[in-house]
């Protein structure tokens, strides 16, 4: 199928505003703008998104530090934080004294992210960031200028994913790093199990009687199967195709320090449990433990991957 390519980057544009408004109408701060600053807002309907940095954290925050730490590798650095949204990657490695260039096309994306940015608290040893309304794919990267370059659920989103992972590699010090983030095609025994423990646990999305019958309607054919759901950068990319090869590129071009795949059905049940706090977080913590232990024995696989790569070559720091 042929794409104007730039009809599709105003609709992901335009997509992406939407995001951005959606998961601020209350005057919340979502997660995906600050994560230390993130505001509690659990939903009381299905339409609504919650927004819950401790289970977040519960559910991925010990595989986002080990990718910050790697990213903020050298003090000072320069890097480029590709696709950045609201930019909580690229405001938390300011915080982590880097030097950071953070792209995206999305105007409410990065309004938001330049807010988060004025009313930061957290300024000791703060590097800089800088974020720009601009196609990252259009700039001239130069010739060793970057220490890192980092894109959490980002690169599938770029058209032409070779020409830039070339750009990138010219631009990347020696011993620089590229580190990702990105979700996969989800298993069919993770969709199962995601559904059992949504239909066993109280949820803020569904009522018992709503989560039986549509359970019935499954089982008897009459609902059906869901698409799964693609931006419409990702459906130029072919994402689900783009984040395989994306990886192969990475484990053919660099050194991989570190390659993990986790939550392979957690997410889900996990962000909807509903009732008071204790119970909410002990039935997550037990959620996330059976889905890591199926994930370790091969039963399972993550949904989501972290991939950090480091360029060949000798470090000249």
């Amino acid at each position: 199928m042929t794409y104007n390519i730039d009809e599709m980057k105003s609709l992901e544009a335009e997509f992406f505003d939407r995001s951005a408004h959606k998961r601020t109408v209350f005057g919340q701060i979502p997660y995906e703008a600050d994560i230390r600053r993130a505001t509690r807002f659990i939903p009381s309907s299905p339409d609504q998104e919650a927004i819950d940095p401790k289970m977040t954290n519960l559910l991925e925050g010990k595989f986002r530090d080990r990718l910050i730490d790697h990213v903020a590798h050298r003090f000072g650095g320069k890097v480029l934080d590709i696709c950045c949204g609201p930019g909580w990657l690229a405001l938390e490695l300011g915080r982590h004294g880097q030097v950071v260039d953070a792209y995206d096309l999305s105007p409410k994306a990065i309004e938001l992210a330049k807010r988060m940015l004025e009313e930061n608290p957290y300024k000791d040893g703060f590097g800089s960031v800088t974020y720009h309304l601009e196609d990252v794919t259009s700039l001239d990267l130069g010739t060793e200028t970057i220490d890192s370059i980092s894109g959490w659920s980002a690169f599938h989103h770029l058209p032409d994913l070779t020409s830039f992972m070339d750009r990138v590699h010219q631009a990347l010090k020696p011993g620089g790093i590229v580190a990702t983030y990105d979700d996969l095609p989800v298993q069919r025994l993770s969709i199962w199990l995601g559904r059992f423990f949504r239909l066993l646990l109280p949820t803020c999305d569904r009522t018992y009687r709503q989560k039986i019958s549509d359970s019935i309607r499954r089982i008897l054919g009459i609902t059906k199967e869901n698409p799964e759901y693609f931006t419409p950068m990702e459906e130029v990319a072919a994402k689900d195709k783009s984040v395989f090869d994306f990886a192969n590129h990475l484990y053919d071009e660099y050194d991989i320090l570190y390659d993990v795949r986790f939550n392979a059905f957690a997410c889900g049940p996990a962000m909807t449990i509903k009732g008071p706090d204790w119970f909410r977080y002990l039935m997550a913590q037990m959620i996330i433990g059976l889905d890591r232990a199926l994930c370790r024995v091969g039963i399972c696989k993550g949904i989501l991957r972290i991939i950090i790569a480091r360029k060949r070559g000798k470090d000249k720091r």
